[in-house]
């Protein structure tokens, strides 16, 4: 008799007689017998076998497989929520530069033509006082007829249309004056004019339906103290810029902003 565990067909054949001898001695057994039981009772027929405990045990029924499938997705598992930082709403939100339209019913600017012009006659006195005007844009009969007066920095610029100085004596090694210059260009320019003076620290804010940028410094001129206040505006394609020194106003711009936009 060969002392060799069965293989192969034979082993199948033995499990399956087991198995069915197993079965029937336990339904004919009146007393329960207890999963514990069983268990050991198929590992020791396993092991008389000379198979493994645990694939002989699954091969006998007496054990469940271990593979199983994954349990079905609870219906009370809360949805995915998307992050916040992949929304469009997330999107940085750019302010603008200045109002993208004026406030006063659209009304379009209409640049003065001459200095005379640039403010009310009742307002003149009280803003300019006695001192003299000299229109340099446009060129007026008997005018300088050059840009000779106007500071090459501040607030003269290519696309002025209108250029004013005014000043006590009219001289041009005068220190004490107001310049006065306004002109149309593309909207683009003038923001990136706004964003020069911002970043270089001017004061801006948005007002008299545009956007107002001023700045004040001190200086002096041969021992003289200059006090000069640059103030630069734009609504919508035009613009306005005034450098006063030592030659204070009293509500300039808010007079220009309704001369012009009228």
């Amino acid at each position: 008799m060969s002392s060799e565990p069965p293989v192969g067909d034979d082993l199948q054949q033995m499990i399956v007689g087991m198995r069915q001898r197993f079965v029937a001695h336990l339904d004919a057994e009146p007393r329960r017998v207890s999963v514990r039981k069983r268990v050991g009772i198929a590992v020791a027929i396993v092991a008389l076998l000379g198979v493994g405990t645990a694939s002989g045990a699954v091969a006998l029924g007496m054990i469940p497989s271990p593979i199983a499938a994954p349990p079905a997705p609870s219906a009370s598992s809360p949805a995915a929520v998307p992050r916040p930082d992949r929304t469009a709403s997330s999107a940085p939100i750019r302010p603008t530069t200045r109002p993208s339209s004026p406030t006063s019913g659209g009304v379009a600017a209409s640049i003065p033509d001459s200095c005379a012009a640039a403010v009310p006659s009742a307002d003149s006195a009280r803003l300019f006082g006695q001192r003299k005007v000299e229109q340099i844009r446009p060129v007026a009969p008997g005018g300088v007829g050059s840009d000779y007066w106007v500071d090459p920095d501040e607030p003269f610029v290519a696309d002025a249309a209108l250029v004013c100085r005014w000043s006590q004596t009219g001289s041009p090694e005068e220190s004490d004056n107001l310049f006065l210059a306004m002109g149309s260009t593309a909207e683009g320019t003038l923001d990136e004019r706004l964003s020069a003076h911002e970043q270089a620290g001017w004061s801006c804010t948005d007002r008299l339906g545009g956007r107002a940028c001023q700045h004040s410094e001190s200086s002096d001129y041969y021992g003289d103290p200059l006090e000069t206040t640059h103030t630069f505006f734009v609504r919508g394609d035009t613009w306005i810029s005034v450098t006063q020194t030592n030659t204070p106003t009293d509500g300039l711009l808010e007079v220009l902003v309704r001369q012009t936009w009228r």
